[in-house]
């Protein structure tokens, strides 16, 4: 890893946004212990230099992504703490080359001290929705999964499991929530973590929204890079915790009005949902 830093100068770049967001969930207490994973589709930016041999033996998947044939993706490893990847994020991540089968993966051989490491065990999860963002021509590039304490609070309050009345809570919390996630997030039941079904799951969901959230879990965010997945994320989890501040003061939250929330979404050209 640190001749292939050498050798590709926006590589740094890379680990440095990496290393920030990783920061932020560890800061934010949403990355108790090694929760959270953070993957990103690097093809475009460090494809090239890259050879066969600079990879290890190849590893079967669970399941087929024929959108990541050839594909380079950078993934959080297994077991590693946010504050870890923060502290640093070369020793905490794999580099993976998807082969040409789309069926095997083979990991960018690192320095002796962490050539052990294996992809985070969310893995396909992350493989699907590359598989999905590539197939669908989208732009996005970056996956962020993370536990947003207010966000899973919501999710242990039965009305609340429902995508539609999730939505109009926190879209009525604070403007923001409105402007930035017009699109809201998607709502997924709770599924065994790291199973094909919650890919699946997923997947689905992510074809009108850019965050999933899990019940009783965490979210999922995709975005262009790490900092616009984190943002999602973010803004939304702002809006519960205001709810959650007003509850335990003993307040019934008003919320924005529809009236009010329909006029902001005429103000910036918003679709109304």
């Amino acid at each position: 890893m640190d001749d292939f830093d050498s050798e590709n100068p926006g590589m740094k770049i890379i680990l440095e946004k990496i290393s920030e967001v990783a920061g932020n969930l560890w800061q934010k207490g949403w990355a108790e212990r090694n929760a959270g994973n953070i993957s990103w589709n690097l093809s475009a930016l460090v494809h090239d230099s890259l050879k066969e041999s600079d990879f290890g033996p190849a590893m079967k998947m669970r399941s087929n992504v024929p959108g990541l044939s050839n594909q380079i993706l950078l993934v959080t490893g297994t077991g590693t703490r946010m504050r870890d990847v923060w502290k640093n994020p070369a020793k905490n991540t794999c580099i993976l080359q998807i082969d040409k089968t789309s069926r095997q993966y083979r990991i960018l051989k690192k320095e002796e001290a962490s050539a052990g490491l294996r992809p985070t065990s969310e893995l396909p999860s992350h493989l699907a929705i590359h598989n999905m963002l590539v197939a669908t021509k989208r732009s996005e590039q970056v996956v962020v999964h993370t536990h947003p304490n207010n966000l899973i609070a919501l999710t242990h309050i039965g009305e609340f499991c429902n995508e539609s009345r999730i939505n109009n809570l926190l879209w009525s919390i604070q403007p923001e929530t409105c402007i930035f996630l017009a699109d809201g997030l998607g709502f997924v039941p709770y599924l065994m973590t790291g199973t094909e079904e919650l890919a699946s799951a997923t997947i689905l969901a992510l074809k009108s929204h850019r965050v999933i959230l899990w019940e009783k879990h965490g979210c999922i965010a995709i975005g262009n890079d790490p900092d616009q997945a984190f943002d999602l994320i973010d803004i939304l989890d702002k809006s519960a915790s205001v709810f959650f501040t007003c509850k335990n003061a003993g307040y019934q939250v008003g919320g924005i009005g529809k009236n009010d929330l329909d006029s902001l979404r005429r103000a910036f050209g918003i679709y109304k949902v």
